[in-house]
């Protein structure tokens, strides 16, 4: 049995589709309360992390049911079939390993309520984590890209593009944050974020850019209630809207390979920009809402690209070739194609 291919729109994508596909999967009303309590849990309180973990739990659920089994009492063994059958259908690691980790997380809770026989996600061996370096850019190009959005682009842009650089924020704070979630706190204006969790984070705007930037944009938009960055109709952006503004202001500013520039690429640029300059941990941990000082040690890793014998070798093997220049030439500059000849 095959699954549908990569880019097919998950079986749920909400509360109610996954009741539905519970219900077509023989869920009884045991199954369905103790969903409802395993997604109102503390650990999945945010809107947003619910909606992930219903589209990756829907998934098997359509793979049981047309195996017609009882969701209830499934093997080991078949869920490393279904495991093995997303590897062949290409997907990535990451996705396979969210996918898995969220079935294993929702039979526990059913185990927990007593309505399923085991977990069958249990101690599997999971995909690796993918290892892959994050795109990341210089703080100079950072400060181009806001230069350039409010050169060339609308106040909307100016702004959102000054709030990822300001505060760091995962692209799932900047899309859902409300207009209501801006006030102060004493002297400072204050954003108040939602990360992972659920959690509130307050993060400040500073009033030399992002606030001013912030008003011009405000002064269009009006004040409606709803999301802070909103469409003409008053919807929450997109993600992918967003990425695909990010990558056209990259493209026209100049920025190289600006087709692999994310949002996420922008937070990274900015905590690596803060650890560089020597900003304290705890301080970059802070802005970037992380719980384990851990994760934002992970954003270090640039210092190592920059650390590298390779640049070393590289400015032993430019006075070599600048010796050699003098020797045949006279004094100048080498050029890169004077390499080849004198090597």
């Amino acid at each position: 049995m095959q699954l549908p291919a990569k880019g097919t729109p998950p079986p749920a994508r909400d509360a109610s589709g996954l009741a539905t596909l519970l219900r077509t999967a023989g869920a009884t009303d045991t199954v369905l309360a103790a969903t409802g309590g395993w997604l109102l849990s503390e650990r999945r309180s945010s809107p947003a992390t619910q909606d992930g973990y219903i589209r990756d739990v829907s998934w098997w659920l359509w793979w049981i049911q047309a195996r017609g089994m009882d969701l209830t009492d499934v093997s080991f063994i078949e869920a490393d079939t279904y495991a093995a059958a997303m590897r062949h259908a290409g997907l990535a690691p990451g996705t396979r390993r969210r996918r898995l980790s969220a079935c294993s997380s929702w039979y526990a809770y059913l185990q927990r309520a007593d309505a399923a026989v085991r977990n069958p996600f249990h101690r599997m061996d999971l995909p690796k984590r993918a290892s892959k370096p994050s795109r990341y850019l210089t703080e100079a190009q950072l400060d181009d890209l806001v230069m350039h959005a409010v050169a060339h682009q609308s106040a909307r842009t100016a702004a959102i593009v000054a709030v990822l650089k300001a505060t760091a924020c995962r692209i799932s704070e900047l899309t859902g944050v409300q207009l209501a979630a801006l006030g102060h706190a004493g002297d400072h204006w204050i954003l108040t974020l939602t990360a992972k969790g659920g959690r509130p984070h307050r993060v400040v705007i500073d009033d030399d850019v992002t606030g001013p930037l912030l008003d011009a944009y405000l002064a269009e938009r009006g004040s409606a209630p709803g999301p802070l960055f909103a469409t003409r109709t008053g919807a929450r952006l997109q993600r992918s809207y967003v990425q695909e503004l990010l990558q056209r202001l990259a493209s026209s500013a100049g920025i190289p390979d600006p087709h692999t520039l994310t949002p996420h690429a922008i937070r990274h640029s900015v905590a690596t920009a803060l650890l560089r300059a020597g900003e304290p941990l705890d301080v970059v941990q802070a802005l970037l809402g992380h719980a384990d000082p851990r994760t934002t040690q992970a954003y270090l890793h640039v210092d190592q690209l920059e650390r590298s014998p390779a640049h070393r070798a590289g400015r032993r093997l430019a006075a070599v070739v600048a010796r050699r220049l003098h020797s045949r030439t006279g004094t100048r500059e080498p050029r890169p194609a004077d390499i080849a000849q004198a090597t």
